[in-house]
Protein backbone atom coordinates (compact mmCIF):
# COMPACT_ATOMS: atom_id res chain seq x y z
CA UNK A 1 0.00 0.00 0.00
CA UNK A 2 1.33 3.44 -0.89
CA UNK A 3 -0.07 6.96 -0.68
CA UNK A 4 0.18 10.07 -2.78
CA UNK A 5 -1.48 13.42 -3.06
CA UNK A 6 -0.33 15.63 -0.18
CA UNK A 7 1.22 18.95 -1.16
CA UNK A 8 4.73 19.47 0.23
CA UNK A 9 4.17 23.23 0.55
CA UNK A 10 2.95 24.94 3.70
CA UNK A 11 -0.34 25.88 2.01
CA UNK A 12 -2.03 22.53 2.41
CA UNK A 13 -5.77 22.27 2.04
CA UNK A 14 -7.72 19.82 4.23
CA UNK A 15 -8.12 16.35 2.75
CA UNK A 16 -11.79 15.78 1.94
CA UNK A 17 -11.75 13.20 -0.87
CA UNK A 18 -9.66 10.03 -0.52
CA UNK A 19 -9.37 7.73 -3.52
CA UNK A 20 -8.17 4.13 -3.17
CA UNK A 21 -6.91 2.43 -6.32
CA UNK A 22 -7.39 -1.33 -6.09
CA UNK A 23 -9.50 -3.60 -3.93
CA UNK A 24 -8.47 -6.89 -2.37
CA UNK A 25 -7.61 -7.15 1.30
CA UNK A 26 -5.33 -4.09 1.25
CA UNK A 27 -7.83 -1.84 -0.49
CA UNK A 28 -10.83 -2.83 1.58
CA UNK A 29 -8.87 -2.73 4.83
CA UNK A 30 -7.90 0.86 4.03
CA UNK A 31 -11.45 1.75 3.01
CA UNK A 32 -13.01 0.21 6.13
CA UNK A 33 -10.51 1.89 8.45
CA UNK A 34 -10.93 5.32 6.90
CA UNK A 35 -14.71 5.25 6.85
CA UNK A 36 -15.15 3.81 10.33
CA UNK A 37 -12.62 6.18 11.91
CA UNK A 38 -12.85 9.32 9.77
CA UNK A 39 -16.06 8.79 7.83
CA UNK A 40 -17.74 11.96 9.10
CA UNK A 41 -14.95 14.23 7.88
CA UNK A 42 -13.88 12.66 4.56
CA UNK A 43 -15.36 10.98 1.50
CA UNK A 44 -13.78 7.68 0.46
CA UNK A 45 -13.96 6.24 -3.05
CA UNK A 46 -12.52 2.85 -3.98
CA UNK A 47 -11.87 1.97 -7.61
CA UNK A 48 -11.23 -1.63 -8.60
CA UNK A 49 -11.30 -3.69 -11.74
CA UNK A 50 -13.68 -6.63 -11.87
CA UNK A 51 -11.14 -8.40 -14.09
CA UNK A 52 -8.42 -8.44 -11.42
CA UNK A 53 -9.11 -11.03 -8.75
CA UNK A 54 -7.65 -11.78 -5.34
CA UNK A 55 -5.13 -14.57 -4.86
CA UNK A 56 -7.38 -17.46 -3.83
CA UNK A 57 -5.42 -18.88 -0.91
CA UNK A 58 -5.60 -18.63 2.84
CA UNK A 59 -4.42 -15.40 4.43
CA UNK A 60 -1.91 -15.79 7.24
CA UNK A 61 -2.05 -13.04 9.86
CA UNK A 62 -0.20 -11.97 12.98
CA UNK A 63 -1.72 -10.76 16.29
CA UNK A 64 -1.89 -7.02 15.46
CA UNK A 65 -4.87 -7.80 13.20
CA UNK A 66 -6.89 -8.26 16.39
CA UNK A 67 -6.00 -4.69 17.38
CA UNK A 68 -7.11 -3.55 13.93
CA UNK A 69 -10.44 -5.33 14.31
CA UNK A 70 -10.95 -3.96 17.84
CA UNK A 71 -10.18 -0.43 16.67
CA UNK A 72 -12.83 -0.71 13.97
CA UNK A 73 -15.36 -2.46 16.19
CA UNK A 74 -15.42 -5.64 14.09
CA UNK A 75 -17.26 -8.52 15.74
CA UNK A 76 -14.92 -11.52 15.98
CA UNK A 77 -17.64 -14.16 15.63
CA UNK A 78 -19.15 -12.49 12.56
CA UNK A 79 -15.71 -12.12 11.00
CA UNK A 80 -14.78 -15.75 11.63
CA UNK A 81 -18.07 -17.06 10.23
CA UNK A 82 -17.76 -14.93 7.10
CA UNK A 83 -14.14 -15.86 6.37
CA UNK A 84 -14.02 -19.50 7.59
CA UNK A 85 -11.28 -18.42 9.95
CA UNK A 86 -9.30 -20.56 12.36
CA UNK A 87 -7.21 -19.52 15.35
CA UNK A 88 -3.46 -19.38 14.93
CA UNK A 89 -0.85 -19.52 17.69
CA UNK A 90 2.28 -19.17 15.58
CA UNK A 91 4.08 -19.98 12.34
CA UNK A 92 5.87 -23.28 11.80
CA UNK A 93 8.92 -23.44 9.54
CA UNK A 94 9.57 -26.98 8.36
CA UNK A 95 13.10 -28.14 7.48
CA UNK A 96 14.34 -24.92 9.05
CA UNK A 97 17.84 -25.56 10.35
CA UNK A 98 18.26 -28.83 8.51
CA UNK A 99 16.16 -31.49 6.81
CA UNK A 100 13.62 -32.84 9.26
CA UNK A 101 14.02 -29.97 11.74
CA UNK A 102 11.17 -27.53 12.35
CA UNK A 103 10.87 -24.27 14.22
CA UNK A 104 7.67 -22.68 15.50
CA UNK A 105 7.65 -18.91 15.79
CA UNK A 106 5.02 -18.58 18.50
CA UNK A 107 3.02 -15.42 19.13
CA UNK A 108 3.37 -15.43 22.91
CA UNK A 109 5.81 -14.02 25.41
CA UNK A 110 8.31 -16.49 26.80
CA UNK A 111 8.75 -16.44 30.57
CA UNK A 112 7.79 -13.75 33.09
CA UNK A 113 9.20 -10.26 33.20
CA UNK A 114 11.24 -9.22 36.24
CA UNK A 115 12.60 -5.88 37.39
CA UNK A 116 16.06 -7.44 37.76
CA UNK A 117 16.40 -8.45 34.11
CA UNK A 118 14.88 -10.18 31.11
CA UNK A 119 13.72 -13.76 31.47
CA UNK A 120 16.27 -15.23 29.06
CA UNK A 121 19.13 -14.18 31.38
CA UNK A 122 17.66 -16.25 34.21
CA UNK A 123 17.06 -19.17 31.84
CA UNK A 124 20.66 -19.08 30.57
CA UNK A 125 21.92 -19.01 34.14
CA UNK A 126 19.74 -21.99 35.01
CA UNK A 127 21.16 -23.90 32.03
CA UNK A 128 24.65 -23.33 33.40
CA UNK A 129 23.53 -25.09 36.57
CA UNK A 130 22.02 -27.96 34.63
CA UNK A 131 18.30 -27.28 34.89
CA UNK A 132 15.65 -25.08 33.32
CA UNK A 133 14.49 -27.24 30.42
CA UNK A 134 13.91 -25.88 26.94
CA UNK A 135 13.39 -22.16 26.44
CA UNK A 136 10.11 -22.76 24.63
CA UNK A 137 8.70 -24.63 27.62
CA UNK A 138 7.95 -21.23 29.16
CA UNK A 139 5.75 -20.03 26.31
CA UNK A 140 2.07 -21.07 26.75
CA UNK A 141 1.28 -20.38 23.08
CA UNK A 142 4.08 -22.64 21.88
CA UNK A 143 3.14 -25.46 24.23
CA UNK A 144 -0.53 -25.21 23.23
CA UNK A 145 0.38 -25.25 19.54
CA UNK A 146 2.51 -28.37 19.93
CA UNK A 147 -0.37 -30.14 21.68
CA UNK A 148 -3.03 -28.93 19.20
CA UNK A 149 -4.92 -27.14 21.95
CA UNK A 150 -6.46 -23.71 22.18
CA UNK A 151 -8.55 -21.79 24.67
CA UNK A 152 -8.87 -18.24 25.92
CA UNK A 153 -9.84 -16.85 29.29
CA UNK A 154 -9.21 -13.72 31.30
CA UNK A 155 -7.10 -15.73 33.72
CA UNK A 156 -4.78 -17.07 30.97
CA UNK A 157 -5.20 -15.11 27.74
CA UNK A 158 -3.32 -16.58 24.80
CA UNK A 159 -1.93 -14.29 22.14
CA UNK A 160 -3.22 -15.44 18.77
CA UNK A 161 -4.04 -14.47 15.21
CA UNK A 162 -6.14 -16.01 12.44
CA UNK A 163 -5.88 -17.93 9.21
CA UNK A 164 -8.75 -17.21 6.83
CA UNK A 165 -10.00 -17.15 3.25
CA UNK A 166 -8.52 -14.02 1.64
CA UNK A 167 -11.30 -13.68 -0.92
CA UNK A 168 -13.98 -13.99 1.76
CA UNK A 169 -12.16 -11.45 3.94
CA UNK A 170 -12.17 -8.96 1.09
CA UNK A 171 -15.92 -9.47 0.63
CA UNK A 172 -16.52 -9.12 4.37
CA UNK A 173 -14.63 -5.83 4.60
CA UNK A 174 -16.29 -4.59 1.41
CA UNK A 175 -19.72 -5.00 2.98
CA UNK A 176 -18.63 -3.15 6.13
CA UNK A 177 -17.02 -0.34 4.16
CA UNK A 178 -19.96 0.17 1.83
CA UNK A 179 -22.37 0.16 4.79
CA UNK A 180 -20.20 2.87 6.35
CA UNK A 181 -20.42 5.06 3.26
CA UNK A 182 -17.61 4.11 0.87
CA UNK A 183 -18.31 4.85 -2.79
CA UNK A 184 -17.42 1.74 -4.79
CA UNK A 185 -16.61 2.10 -8.48
CA UNK A 186 -15.82 -0.79 -10.80
CA UNK A 187 -13.65 -0.04 -13.79
CA UNK A 188 -10.18 -0.18 -15.26
CA UNK A 189 -7.91 2.80 -14.60
CA UNK A 190 -6.82 3.98 -18.03
CA UNK A 191 -4.87 7.08 -17.03
CA UNK A 192 -3.43 8.65 -13.90
CA UNK A 193 -3.54 12.45 -14.18
CA UNK A 194 -0.60 14.18 -12.47
CA UNK A 195 -0.40 17.91 -11.74
CA UNK A 196 2.44 19.40 -13.82
CA UNK A 197 3.26 21.96 -11.12
CA UNK A 198 3.25 19.92 -7.90
CA UNK A 199 3.82 16.46 -9.37
CA UNK A 200 0.96 15.10 -7.25
CA UNK A 201 -1.83 12.92 -8.56
CA UNK A 202 -5.00 14.86 -9.36
CA UNK A 203 -7.40 12.25 -10.68
CA UNK A 204 -7.91 8.80 -12.15
CA UNK A 205 -9.46 8.41 -15.59
CA UNK A 206 -11.37 5.18 -16.09
CA UNK A 207 -11.76 3.26 -19.33
CA UNK A 208 -15.42 4.30 -19.34
CA UNK A 209 -14.37 7.94 -19.55
CA UNK A 210 -15.33 8.74 -15.96
CA UNK A 211 -12.89 10.89 -14.01
CA UNK A 212 -12.40 10.29 -10.28
CA UNK A 213 -10.93 13.33 -8.52
CA UNK A 214 -9.32 13.24 -5.11
CA UNK A 215 -7.15 15.09 -2.59
CA UNK A 216 -5.37 12.00 -1.34
CA UNK A 217 -4.66 8.75 -3.21
CA UNK A 218 -3.83 5.31 -1.82
CA UNK A 219 -2.22 2.74 -4.12
CA UNK A 220 -3.47 -0.80 -3.46
CA UNK A 221 -2.69 -2.15 -6.93
CA UNK A 222 -0.06 -4.56 -5.61
CA UNK A 223 3.07 -5.33 -7.64
CA UNK A 224 1.65 -3.33 -10.52
CA UNK A 225 2.26 -0.11 -8.58
CA UNK A 226 -0.06 1.82 -10.87
CA UNK A 227 0.15 5.05 -8.90
CA UNK A 228 3.28 4.90 -6.82
CA UNK A 229 5.55 3.56 -9.56
CA UNK A 230 4.02 3.87 -13.01
CA UNK A 231 2.70 7.40 -12.42
CA UNK A 232 5.05 8.85 -9.78
CA UNK A 233 8.20 6.81 -10.56
CA UNK A 234 9.23 6.70 -6.91
CA UNK A 235 11.66 3.85 -7.51
CA UNK A 236 11.90 0.32 -6.20
CA UNK A 237 14.35 -0.85 -3.53
CA UNK A 238 15.54 -4.30 -4.49
CA UNK A 239 16.59 -6.29 -1.41
CA UNK A 240 17.23 -9.49 -3.31
CA UNK A 241 20.88 -9.54 -2.28
CA UNK A 242 19.80 -9.73 1.39
CA UNK A 243 17.40 -12.63 0.94
CA UNK A 244 18.28 -16.31 1.10
CA UNK A 245 14.90 -17.09 -0.43
CA UNK A 246 13.00 -14.62 -2.59
CA UNK A 247 10.31 -16.88 -4.03
CA UNK A 248 6.97 -18.15 -2.77
CA UNK A 249 4.48 -20.54 -4.31
CA UNK A 250 0.86 -20.02 -3.24
CA UNK A 251 -1.55 -22.86 -3.75
CA UNK A 252 -4.58 -24.52 -2.17
CA UNK A 253 -4.23 -27.95 -0.58
CA UNK A 254 -6.58 -30.38 1.08
CA UNK A 255 -6.89 -30.34 4.85
CA UNK A 256 -4.45 -32.99 6.17
CA UNK A 257 -6.37 -33.50 9.42
CA UNK A 258 -9.46 -32.16 11.18
CA UNK A 259 -8.94 -28.91 13.10
CA UNK A 260 -8.16 -29.42 16.78
CA UNK A 261 -10.96 -29.30 19.32
CA UNK A 262 -11.37 -25.91 20.99
CA UNK A 263 -12.61 -26.22 24.57
CA UNK A 264 -15.05 -23.65 25.90
CA UNK A 265 -13.72 -21.64 28.83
Amino acid sequence: MAVSGLDSSNNQTPVKNVVIAGGGTAGWMAATALTRLLGKSIKVTLVESKDIGIVGVGEATIPPIRTFHKLLGIDEKAFMRATQATFKLGIEFENWREQGHSYIHSFGITGRECWAGEFHHFWLRAKEYGFGGEFGDYCPELMAAKQNKFATSEAMPLNFAYHFDAVAYGRFLKSLACEAGVTHKEGDIEKVVVCPQSGNIQSLQLASGEVVNGDFFIDCTGFKGLLIEQALHTGYDDWQHYLFCDRAVAMQTELPAPPCHIPKV
